[in-house]
Formats: structure tokens, C-alpha cells, sequence
């Protein structure tokens, strides 16, 4: 697991920042928390719209039909409860917006 870490952040930085950063002498841990924090930094400010595949857990889990998986925020999951597959989304920095309605909830990607 440590080849794989680094070698996605590796992928991401040039080589002379990844000799700025210490990466080499980075413990895992502090390597999965860089790379996770890259891919927060990176999809900030983009946005996913697709439909709705499965409200799971009583809407503490939204799944949506691209296969990625969102934690919805404990005050959001009864509004998230009601949704339903095949209902469009859109998220944006952190919210999940269902279309036909206009509600939102507050997400956080999973991320494997």
C-alpha cells in the first residue's frame, strides 16, 4: 500500500516538490492524509451531476450511477432518507443539491 500512496502523489507533484515536501520520509499515514488533502484541493470548485443509485443506511449514504460513494453529514440524513434512485443530483464543494426539489444536504466523498 505505501508504493501505491506514493506513487499517486508522486504522479501529482514534479520531482523537486516531492523533494520539498519530504515525501520519502513522510510515515503513511502522513502520505494518505497529503494525498487526501490534494484531492480535496483538486475538486474544489468542480461539480458531479449524476442520478441517484441507492440511499443506503438510512441516509447516511448516497451512491450515486458513476459508482462514487458520499457520506452525508449526521443532520442531513432524513432529508437524504427520502431521495430516491434515479433522482438527479448535482455536488457542489461539499453539497449535494437534488434538482427537482432544490434541497441539498452536506456530503463528504468516500473515498477507497
Amino acid at each position: 500500500m505505501t508504493t501505491n500512496v506514493t506513487d499517486q502523489l508522486k504522479s501529482l507533484m514534479t520531482a523537486a516538490e516531492a523533494e520539498q515536501a519530504g515525501l520519502s520520509s513522510l510515515s503513511l499515514s502522513q502520505q494518505k492524509a497529503l494525498l487526501n488533502w490534494a484531492h480535496r484541493i483538486f475538486t474544489l470548485g468542480q461539480h458531479v451531476v449524476a442520478e441517484i443509485d441507492k440511499v443506503k443506511y438510512d441516509g447516511r449514504l448516497i451512491v450515486l450511477t458513476d459508482g462514487s460513494k458520499w457520506s452525508v453529514d449526521s443532520t442531513d440524513t432524513l432529508t437524504a432518507e427520502m431521495w430516491s434512485p434515479l433522482d438527479k443530483v448535482v455536488v457542489i464543494d461539499g453539497e449535494m443539491f437534488k434538482l427537482d426539489e432544490l434541497e441539498k444536504v452536506q456530503v463528504e466523498e468516500e473515498l477507497d
